[in-house]
């Protein structure tokens, strides 16, 4: 490993920007500089711990969640749209043989959630037809509940870095 790790020097950087800099601020416009680069600087050091796994576990709950709209598609008869579902999950896989990197993980996470976001979109326009349907609101349901455990998991990722400490800009 190498030493410091990016999260000490993140924290390194911080302590002297507050130790060292902030007492020689004389300005509050500097000062809210200062908080906002602290906030910024916490929640990048937060990322650097964090995000690879909060996108490995959203990247598994996409493609559980996009696995069972394919069936449900596949049983209300559009197997056309859940092959088309099947083939943009395939082509979203990284490259085999290499570490997957933060960037590779969120790209792979963006283009299953763009199937998410048109699959949404679809049975948004399908409302009036099949709202009564039971499958189709339990698939509506499946895309409320994973967007709301999306939203709460990125919330570790800003939650801890700004929240009680100071203004922000």
């Amino acid at each position: 490993m190498i030493h410091p790790s990016a999260v000490e020097i993140i924290r390194n950087i911080e302590a002297t920007l507050v130790d060292i800099v902030e007492p020689a601020v004389q300005t509050t416009t500097a000062r809210s500089t200062l908080a906002t680069i602290g906030h910024l600087l916490r929640h990048v050091a937060l990322r650097i711990e964090d995000e690879g796994q909060l996108l490995t576990d959203d990247i598994a709950a996409l493609k559980t969640l996009l696995g069972e709209l394919v069936t449900y598609l596949s049983s209300a008869g559009d197997a056309d749209r859940a092959r088309g579902i099947a083939t943009s999950m395939s082509a979203a896989e990284p490259p085999a043989g290499r570490y997957p990197s933060v960037q590779i993980l969120a790209t792979q996470a963006g283009a299953l959630r763009a199937v998410v976001q048109d699959i949404l979109s679809y049975l948004q326009s399908q409302r009036e037809a099949r709202r009564d349907e039971p499958d189709y609101q339990a698939a509506r349901a499946a895309i409320r509940a994973y967007l709301t455990a999306d939203v709460l998991a990125e919330a570790r990722l800003i939650h801890p870095a700004f929240e009680d400490k100071g203004p922000r800009r």
